[in-house]
């Protein structure tokens, strides 16, 4: 558990807390860990949230389930994300996606009691966590709001050039190795794998971005933002 702790105090959920504050939230919420196979179901569209998930190992896709029976990922979780943390709060109560697996994973679960009521121990940091949570969920919208811009854009090349760019600037750096595998991408955007596949040759054609396997390299930033427009 200690090496978990010093891995996941880099969460934006424990901003300000110390190692030997995240171990006593874990104890007095009674978080639990979990393990699952590929492709697994974590939760399913209609389920009632009530925890937190943190990512700790493996990959988790946010799917959504299109009435033709398409897939469309809604985004990719990786370590250290998190996953509930809005549902948990809606007034809705139920999920509208699925939660997969994407390969052997695991995820820590928080129970949404800890953030609502009172921690039986009196610990001083608590007030520190529902603070950090409510700057996640202003965070959460700022990303739907791109998510949002995504599916707008009129262009296929538009919806690769705002997607790099949301990666661009959380990584604040022009070569990056992708967090999507190619059909995960097509799915996130809404678009079809051959036509991605086809627009990627034809932008590193043009010199805006180069690819190798799952690393890109972005060689134009500014035609990028012209194309995200």
């Amino acid at each position: 558990m200690e090496k978990l702790i010093e891995k996941l105090k880099e969460n934006q959920l424990f901003y300000g807390l110390k190692q030997e504050e995240i171990k006593k939230i874990f104890t007095c919420s009674q978080a639990i860990i979990q393990k699952y196979e590929d492709k697994q179901t974590v939760f399913e569209k209609g389920d009632i949230i009530k925890n937190i998930g943190i990512v700790i190992d493996g990959e988790f896709n946010l799917v959504s389930q299109k009435y033709n029976g398409a897939r469309v990922i809604v985004t990719t979780l990786e370590f250290n994300d998190l996953f509930g943390e809005a549902l948990i709060f809606s007034t809705a109560k139920t999920s509208p996606y699925d939660l997969v697996c994407s390969g052997e994973s695991r995820a820590l679960f928080i129970p949404k009691s800890f953030f609502i009521n009172v921690c039986p121990n009196s610990c001083s940091f608590h007030k520190i966590l529902i603070s950090n949570m409510l700057s996640i969920l202003s965070d959460k919208i700022v990303m739907l709001n791109n998510k949002m811009k995504i599916l707008n854009a009129e262009t296929i090349k538009g919806k690769i050039a705002i997607y790099l760019l949301s990666i661009y600037k959380k990584t604040n750096k022009l070569t990056f190795d992708m967090p999507m595998k190619r059909q995960e991408l097509s799915e996130f955007l809404n678009i079809t794998r051959p036509s991605l596949s086809r627009e990627f040759s034809n932008m590193q054609s043009d010199n805006i971005i180069e690819i190798y396997r799952s690393s890109i390299k972005i060689l134009n930033l500014e035609k990028l933002y012209e194309l995200s427009e």
